[in-house]
């Protein structure tokens, strides 16, 4: 039973089947083939290389006053990837790339333009009629298309397609196409349709109407607006030029980097000049001139153009020339954002104008200076291993100092002071170094002084004795695909002057390089010499076995003053027991301050030694206070002395056993208030930063 069931089934699938693939496949074939009757052009217009409008305006479609004018011939022709709009403009025709949109609307119009319906001409002598009757006598608007060429065809049609393919591979000759002629007549008395005349004169075809109104846009709107084709990642060269007889500005890509090979060889900022790239690629026409109308070369600039960009790409180049402006006088209002200029693209007779931003023209006029880049000494500071500062040797406060990355897989540094051992192990803050290295990749000119100075120059401006320099050690870039050969450690020394006298600036040069940099006036403050800048913030850390047992908080004078905060800490009671007589402000300040003791943090360092006096609101006074943390395993107490708040952020302690003078962290700060002055109110809120 299930056996015959199965092959019932199986019958039913291939009846089924059977009906898809001779009935369906029957039924395919019969609505193309009526597609194909319907199609008034063949397979010849899916590949066009020439294409001719010829508009002659009907009567109602111009002044009843005007004379027969000669009918309009706009010509589109393929070049490569690209469609060329030609008009005529005296002995040679005008040449502007085509609106892409436009053209591939009329190419879609002819591959698939299908009549409603169709009569054969030589039928119209039986009606009494004549191809007048249609307007096809003299007919308004007349297409004329060119095929692509293609191989000469073979004796079947087998034979052909592979003939075809084997000479479009060798470049071999191939056969042009009989230009075909469309030609469209009058509207139809009914509905939004008109007539079209066959190519070969044979048939009649009624159309929709639209493909007249796709064919007459006119030659403003087959223009295409687009001035600079080449996209910014295509770009490779950008050349500027200002006047005929002036230097030109030119850069080259490289890799992924700008830089200028005229008139200067310089780095380009990058970011800048692919802004102005984008902004070139963005212009557009915003008007074309008449046909009949030439303005005077004195009027549009273009003999001498004002302003010359050629952009390069990949095997190609396109150049726009920028004359005077359209209406000088709203151009000479200061601070205009935008202005129309004449302008005229080489090769191209068609004259039209474009608008450019004031900001887009000054950086291409000042090209040598808006789009040069600005950082002084770029590099990478994860490939220094060291770096010096130095000041000038007239100047004994701050003596040469070197920092030194421990390892190249690490990010610690250690400190090399000129009197320091060699085998120093003083630990450099891994944040502060790397902010300076990111200070110095980052340190900008506000002015480019001098791109070739001589000796003399270089003497007044005080580079025989620079007022402080700095040297980085690079290790070599690392290997890849792309880069095999790996060059040694590189150095590079940045040189700052100060000129004196009237000249207030800071300048600065890379050795090794002619160009002067003008600098800001903190560009010396921004790059400080002394060694407890870059000192590691933490000062001393306790290790888990030890514990504090005692902490004693006096006033350091007189020596039998009466202790603020006297508290024993056995090991005996956890440490909520031996705060349980305090109040709750102040157990939360003794936690805080002995858990700042076991980890002994600096804000900042002010002083590398350690004074009986200090400077307090700008008044030498002795230390106010002392913090004596007695330790277990017995050792040397642990003694800090304190001096008067000065601010909401501000408090300086010093220590005789580190040597140093230095700003606590906030959060002991705030745990001392409540220790020091328990009768205050709760402490101050710093000061937030100035944004």
């Amino acid at each position: 039973m299930r056996s015959k069931i199965t092959f019932i089934l199986l019958a039913l699938n291939l009846a089924v089947f059977g009906y898809l693939f001779f009935v369906q496949r029957h039924a395919t074939a019969s609505r193309v083939l009526e597609e194909n009757r319907r199609r008034v052009l063949g397979p010849e217009a899916s590949n066009l290389d020439r294409l001719q409008i010829s508009f002659t305006p009907a009567e109602g479609e111009r002044p009843a006053t005007a004379a027969p004018e000669p009918a309009a011939t706009l010509t589109l022709e393929r070049e490569g990837e690209r469609w060329i709009l030609s008009t005529p403009a005296g002995a040679t025709p005008a040449k502007w790339p085509a609106n892409d949109f436009a053209v591939r609307r009329m190419l879609n119009d002819l591959q698939f333009l299908e009549h409603e319906t169709s009569f054969p001409v030589s039928d119209l002598a039986r009606n009494g009629q004549t191809l007048a009757d249609y307007g096809l006598d003299k007919p308004r608007l007349t297409l004329t298309l060119t095929p692509a060429a293609s191989a000469a065809p073979s004796a079947s049609p087998s034979v052909a397609s592979a003939k075809e393919g084997a000479l479009a591979k060798e470049g071999g000759p191939a056969t042009p196409h009989q230009p075909l002629t469309l030609r469209i007549g009058g509207d139809t008395a009914v509905g939004n349709r008109l007539y079209v005349l066959s190519p070969d004169a044979s048939r009649i075809h009624v159309v929709n109407r639209s493909l007249y109104d796709n064919f007459t846009l006119g030659e403003a709107a087959l223009r295409s607006a687009q001035l600079f084709t080449i996209p910014v990642f295509e770009a490779r060269a950008l050349t500027l030029q200002t006047s005929t007889t002036g230097p030109r500005t030119r850069l080259r890509r490289t890799e992924e980097d700008w830089n200028f090979e005229s008139p200067v060889t310089t780095r380009a900022a990058k970011t800048r000049t692919e802004l102005a790239l984008n902004s070139l690629h963005a212009l557009r026409v915003t008007r074309f001139a008449q046909a009949d109308h030439r303005p005077d070369p004195a009027i549009t600039g273009l003999a001498t153009p004002a302003l010359r960009i050629t952009l390069e790409g990949n095997g190609r180049r396109e150049t726009l020339s920028i004359g005077l402006p359209l209406d000088p006088e709203v151009a000479s209002v200061p601070g205009v954002a935008a202005v129309e200029y004449y302008a005229r693209l080489d090769e191209r007779s068609v004259l039209f104008t474009t608008t450019l931003s004031a900001r887009l023209v000054a950086d291409l006029r000042d090209a040598a200076t808006a789009l040069r880049d600005r950082r002084i000494l770029p590099f990478d500071p994860s490939r220094v291993t060291s770096l010096s500062l130095a000041d000038a040797p007239a100047r004994e406060q701050n003596r040469p100092l070197r920092i030194q990355k421990l390892d190249s897989t690490e990010t610690a540094w250690r400190l090399l002071p000129a009197d320091a051992d060699p085998t120093s192990t003083l630990r450099a803050d891994p944040a502060t170094v790397e902010q300076l290295l990111q200070r110095l990749a980052r340190l900008d000119a506000v002015r480019f002084a001098n791109d070739a100075p001589t000796a003399i120059e270089l003497e007044n401006l005080g580079f025989n004795r620079p007022e402080r320099t700095v040297t980085l050690e690079l290790a070599p870039p690392e290997k890849t695909a792309a880069n095999t050969a790996v060059s040694g450690p590189t150095s590079l020394t940045l040189e700052f002057a100060l000129p004196g006298g009237a000249d207030p600036a800071i300048y600065a040069r890379v050795a090794g390089q002619p160009y002067l940099y003008a600098l800001a006036p903190d560009a010396l403050a921004l790059i400080p010499v002394a060694p407890r800048v870059y000192r590691d913030r933490q000062l001393s850390r306790l290790s888990d076995a030890t514990r504090v047992t005692r902490l004693v908080i006096k006033p350091a004078a007189p020596a039998d003053a009466k202790a603020l905060l006297d508290l024993t800490l056995p090991a005996d009671r956890p440490l909520a027991e031996a705060l349980a007589s305090e109040t709750p402000a102040r157990r939360d300040a003794v936690t805080a301050l002995l858990k700042s003791l076991r980890s002994l943090r600096a804000q900042s360092i002010v002083r590398e030694d350690f004074p009986a006096t200090t400077l307090v609101d700008g008044v030498e006074k002795p230390w106010s206070y002392v913090l004596e943390a007695t330790l277990d395993p017995a050792t040397a107490p642990l003694t800090i002395n304190l001096a008067e708040r000065t601010g909401a952020s501000t408090q300086l302690a010093g220590s005789a056993t580190l040597g140093l003078v230095y700003t606590l962290e906030q959060p002991v700060l705030d745990a001392l208030w409540t220790l020091l002055y328990p009768a205050a109110p709760a402490a101050p809120s710093p000061t937030p930063a100035a944004p």
